[in-house]
């Protein structure tokens, strides 16, 4: 509905007087007209992707549609950046939204960077727009619109400077995410020698990049393997590691059994720093329905997923997953304390065999004590960091 002066190709952009120009957005010089003749492909973070439904989106209508929309405009072709797809694109347009409510006015600023052969962006910015309201289709599709008419005036882009020789087939999506902060932090912990990570698989649910991150040093991580089904993954560092956590022979544990856990949690209020907690195991069962957990009670926040629950041999035997809502059963009346789960260090073992991941057991320690866990634990424990 916000198109209709914008639907035939090749119009002579003027300015605010042309029909359809977002209000106070930019103004292309006379010369350039649109479409430009190039294929861009256009990256929004997974997330982002699949709001839908708040403020006034039209039914079904999501924010991706809004920003294919003004791309079909402003571009002689437009798509959405998919990872792996083997389609050509002369350049691709990473959009990355941040929004606030402000005084009864919804303000969208979208962050953008332009890229081409390489990883170095040509072309990086921010544009602004508020509107009234909570009116997310308009302001996306204002704030857009303005994207694209800086990226036509600042580049002049054509097929001739950008031929769609590129393609995502093989290139990761990892360059065109925002690297100033992570979407999610979560833990993982290595589990042999060779720098591989062992962590939740919801951890790094839709990465375009993720960092393994150990005190101050950094490395890049590469999905290895994962299973929905079970919430396991594993992350290669591509470097060997020292201290390493390996799982109790036979698997077994007894209910009342003292574990540590350790993990990352609260990254965006808590120090950087590892989180060490005690506890017991609770419970043989998780959640209803749910498939090889095991309840306990060492206390753990958003971000300690992934971390493991070791026991006082140093064995691991699981891998924390989930917490109960305790916001949610509240309203029911009922307040939780300490229901934790993790699954079992059991079916990550099947896992790490399915996949030819090799990983080490280890007797069970009956002279351990809550020092050897601790340190054990500490010593293998890093901050997964996913980015989009």
């Amino acid at each position: 509905m916000y198109l209709l002066g914008w639907a035939l190709s090749g119009i002579l952009l003027t300015g605010s007087a042309h029909a359809g120009a977002p209000s106070g957005g930019i103004q292309l010089p006379k010369d350039v007209r649109v479409p430009a003749h190039v294929s861009v492909a256009i990256y929004l973070p997974a997330q982002t992707r699949r709001w839908h439904g708040h403020g006034t989106f039209e039914s079904g209508r999501t924010l991706e549609d809004t920003v294919l929309s003004a791309g079909q405009i402003y571009f002689s072709e437009s798509r959405m950046a998919e990872p792996g797809a083997d389609a050509e694109f002369g350049l691709l347009l990473a959009l990355h939204p941040d929004i606030k409510s402000e005084s009864g006015h919804l303000v969208y600023s979208l962050n953008y960077a332009v890229f081409a052969a390489d990883d170095q962006p040509l072309l990086t910015g921010t544009q602004s727009v508020a509107v009234e309201g909570i009116d997310f289709d308009r302001a996306t599709l204002r704030a857009t619109q303005q994207v694209m008419s800086a990226v036509i005036a600042g580049m002049r882009p054509d097929d001739s400077k950008f031929p769609p020789v590129l393609n995502l087939k093989a290139r990761s999506l990892g360059f065109a995410a925002n690297k100033d902060k992570p979407w999610a932090n979560g833990t993982g912990f290595y589990f042999n020698s060779s720098g591989q990570v062992l962590t939740a698989a919801h951890v790094i649910q839709d990465c375009v990049r993720i960092d393994v991150k150990r005190e101050d040093h950094v490395q890049p991580g590469k999905v290895l393997a994962r299973s929905n089904v079970v919430d396991v993954a594993v992350v290669d560092t591509g470097t060997t590691s020292p201290a390493f956590l390996p799982f109790r022979q036979g698997f077994s544990f007894e209910l009342g059994e003292p574990v540590t856990n350790v993990g990352y949690p609260l990254q965006t209020i808590l120090a950087a720093t590892p989180n060490l907690t005690r506890g017991n195991v609770s419970a043989r069962g998780g959640l209803t329905g749910s498939v090889g957990q095991f309840q306990f009670s060492a206390p753990i926040q958003p971000g300690s997923s992934g971390g493991p629950v070791v026991s006082d041999g140093g064995e691991v035997l699981g891998i924390a997953v989930g917490t109960l809502n305790a916001l949610s059963l509240a309203k029911q009346g009922v307040i939780p304390q300490n229901v934790n789960f993790a699954l079992e260090a059991r079916y990550a073992a099947k896992f790490l065999e399915k996949n030819n991941l090799a990983f080490t057991t280890a007797e069970p320690n009956a002279h351990g004590d809550a020092h050897s866990a601790n340190q054990a634990a500490l010593a293998a424990v890093v901050n997964v960091q996913c980015y989009e």
